[in-house]
């Protein structure tokens, strides 16, 4: 398997690179140049998998044995996915013959992050010790990728981690699960901005000093997250579906990595309907379905602070998929840096929308989608799988099956659960353990000179950050 860059600038690119590099060297991402395919047979054989098993299955020909041998990268999923992960891996609540809610909440920090993170995690602590190098993670966060990177990463010893969060932005839950760590080699660093300012500052670095300070990325910029999250799509898709029938997926989302590893399942057999986009207020995703229009506004903070997103990183992908055209791909995103805005047309526009529905949600709503699953099945979700949960019973019919992804423990956003089913909501011992623990973060502009000589300090690396 190779690899190429969505913008033109590199191609035949191998896994190891790809995992090394996290973005491309054009200020692309990358992409493999093919996709393994699964035939009707093949499913069938996958559907009585393991979730380690299929783990391996599903994502194994998107490295070589150059990269990572067979047998060593089965041993890494099998020990990704144990009893260490959670007391559940993974499951699902039945609500009806036709609804099902996917609980991706069961790793060490509560949220779907975890399924790729401690993936990622355990194939950077592989491929680093059989290099012998050391590595600088460097990520930001809307909430959950940070504290899910931290744990995921922070078991090797070759690799300093640094995340960047926007300062009074996430949940408290979600800081102390960062800020509470103790590890010599992860740093956590307040950015007084939003998560588009901290996303932005990660992809300069990268293009400005990513190889002084051998820079990797735990975004889903990086392929590997998105290679780990096809997984949970195939496993909940042969728990609800035994004769290959079309299935629909409802998915929160922000930065559009996870719905795009719906798509890509999509792509390689698994039999998938719809994917329906699920947008709070910042609804920018949404708004392009409606228009095929991007176009910046500012972030709106809300109580599904995880989707607080206007720059959805991964939609280059996408796009890059539909048109397998570099130059027009880098055209666009360079609008969309200068200018804000960019477009496309009406026939591209209409056959994305073959496989993609999308909806928004108010906060009011949220809260109101909240209280009404609680009503009904005593289930209490976070705001973010409220937001997809309503959106999904709005544009499906009620005779269409499907999967909403619960992409998060409601317990790490306590204080809005509690406002809507009170003393129901409790904290599990994995978040009522932190809550007094010391904080530790330091609070940072939004500065990319400044953030460098930060990283430059902390990595004991002498010479001055270069300026520009």
């Amino acid at each position: 398997m190779k690899y190429l860059s969505t913008r033109g600038g590199e191609s035949e690119v191998s896994f190891t690179s790809v995992l090394l590099n996290g973005l491309a060297k054009d200020g692309g991402l990358y992409i493999p140049k093919s996709f393994p395919k699964f035939s009707s047979e093949d499913l069938k054989q996958l559907s009585h998998m393991s979730y380690p098993e299929l783990c391996y299955e599903v994502t194994k020909d998107f490295m070589s044995e150059s990269d990572i041998p067979s047998e060593k990268y089965k041993k890494i999923c099998f020990d990704t996915y144990d009893n260490k992960f959670g007391q559940n891996i993974i499951d699902i609540d039945k609500l009806s013959e036709y609804e099902n809610i996917l609980n991706l909440y069961h790793g060490p920090t509560l949220a779907f992050k975890d399924f790729a993170l401690q993936l990622l995690g355990n194939i950077y602590d592989y491929i680093l010790k059989k290099k012998r190098i050391e590595l600088t993670i460097l990520g930001a966060t809307s909430g959950d990728t940070g504290s899910a990177a931290i744990y995921g990463c922070s078991r090797s010893n070759n690799i300093k981690t640094f995340i960047l969060f926007p300062h009074k932005k996430v949940s408290e839950i979600q800081r102390k699960q960062m800020t509470t760590f103790k590890n010599k080699n992860v740093f956590c660093i307040a950015i007084n901005g939003d998560f588009d300012d901290c996303q932005k500052l990660v992809k300069d670095f990268f293009n400005f000093e990513g190889k002084k300070f051998n820079l990797a990325a735990v975004n889903s910029i990086n392929w590997v997250r998105i290679m780990g999250q096809l997984v949970y799509y195939f496993w909940s898709y042969f728990k609800v579906e035994k004769n290959l029938k079309r299935i629909n997926y409802v998915v929160p989302t922000g930065n559009f990595g996870n719905v795009y590893a719906g798509y890509i399942c999509k792509k390689m057999g698994l039999p998938i309907n719809k994917l329906v986009v699920s947008s709070n207020k910042n609804d920018i995703l949404t708004r392009f379905f409606e228009t095929g229009a991007m176009q910046l506004k500012e972030t709106v903070k809300t109580v599904s602070p995880s989707m607080d997103i206007q720059v959805s990183s991964n939609f280059e992908r996408l796009l890059y998929d539909y048109t397998k055209n570099t130059v027009l791909i880098k055209n666009l995103y360079r609008d969309l840096v200068e200018k804000g805005f960019f477009s496309v047309d009406n026939k591209l526009l209409d056959l994305m929308k073959d496989t993609f529905s999308y909806g928004r949600l108010s906060d009011k709503e949220t809260l109101i989608s909240i209280k009404k699953i609680f009503k009904k099945s005593g289930i209490i979700i976070d705001p973010h799988t409220a937001v997809g949960y309503s959106i999904g019973q709005t544009v499906l019919d009620k005779s269409e099956k499907r999967i909403y992804l619960a992409t998060a423990h409601y317990s790490k956003f306590i204080d809005t659960v509690r406002d809507v089913v009170k003393d129901k909501a409790l904290l599990p011992p994995k978040i009522s353990s932190i809550i007094n623990e010391k904080e530790e973060f330091d609070l940072l502009e939004n500065n990319l000179q400044e953030l460098m000589q930060y990283v430059a300090e902390k990595s004991c690396i002498p010479a001055k950050v270069q300026e520009f």
